[in-house]
């Protein structure tokens, strides 16, 4: 989720020499995605398969009319998705050096990229990072230093309220289908808390021995996270002047903080 400190996590894993984790990038892949999905269902692929094992019937004169199939292709489900995992390789390792470890950062995918990312990739490890709901929601309702919200007047509590109704909305939306990939590949996935990213955490280190590599300098670790402001939002003035009044309305937001209290607990934020 962005406004979680997505950007200081990645800075923290980037410390190690044979890690390369790049920024975000508008979330191009989930088309691509979108064409691996379709061949991860049983009727999808067997159209698939047949299709391409009677392609000669649009290619050249019809002699069978049976065979003919409107799922034609010159490719079978296995050949779509070596091909869009040689695409990725090749579009994220353009200039690395291949001892090098790559991954990527993203906050605009949930379950339905990741889950078949995680397939595409059999060595790839999920890190989920996870910031309780109410900074979260600060963060985010003050993103770049506006409130849009005059929360001084009932028309713009209004519609402040409705707004973080929305966030609260995404954010457990989003955690529950990221828990199911966890528990689809419990091995493979690591969950981080925003609180971890601070000076003196032992998290960091636990991390990287979840994902199989060495402590890096723990000099190196400490810098990146005592510069949080190279990555943290900073509250300007206006932002400041309406933060008290944001925090009224998040302690009267309506929402199941039962199903909230479950999800934070899961995810360490609690």
């Amino acid at each position: 989720m962005g406004r979680s400190g997505s950007t200081l996590l990645q800075r923290l894993l980037n410390v190690h020499p044979e890690l390369t984790i790049w920024g975000e990038h508008g979330g191009f892949l989930k088309g691509l995605l979108d064409s691996y999905a379709v061949t991860l269902h049983d009727a999808n692929r067997d159209n698939l398969i047949d299709g391409y094992d009677n392609r000669a019937s649009v290619i050249g004169e019809l002699v069978e009319k049976d065979k003919f199939k409107p799922w034609v292709s010159p490719f079978r489900p296995v050949d779509l998705q070596d091909r869009l995992r040689e695409l990725m390789v090749d579009l994220f390792t353009n200039s690395l050096t291949p001892d090098i470890r790559w991954g990527f950062k993203e906050i605009r995918y949930s379950k339905n990229e990741i889950a078949p990312l995680m397939e595409m990739f059999p060595h790839a490890h999920l890190v989920i990072l996870a910031r309780d709901l109410d900074g979260y929601s600060m963060s985010r309702f003050f993103a770049f230093g506006n409130t849009d919200f005059d929360l001084e007047s009932d028309d713009g509590r209004t519609q402040a309220s409705t707004k973080l109704g929305q966030m609260r909305h995404g954010w457990m939306t989003r955690y529950r289908g990221l828990l199911e990939v966890r528990d689809q590949f419990p091995d493979r996935t690591s969950l981080v808390s925003y609180s971890d990213l601070a000076p003196g955490s032992k998290r960091p280190a636990q991390l990287f021995d979840e994902l199989g590599e060495k402590l890096p300098s723990t000099d190196a670790i400490e810098a990146v996270l005592g510069a949080k402001t190279g990555s943290s939002f900073r509250f300007n003035e206006a932002a400041r002047a309406n933060s008290a009044r944001l925090q009224d309305l998040l302690s009267e937001a309506d929402y199941d903080r039962d199903e909230y209290s479950r999800l934070a607990t899961e995810l360490g934020v609690s």
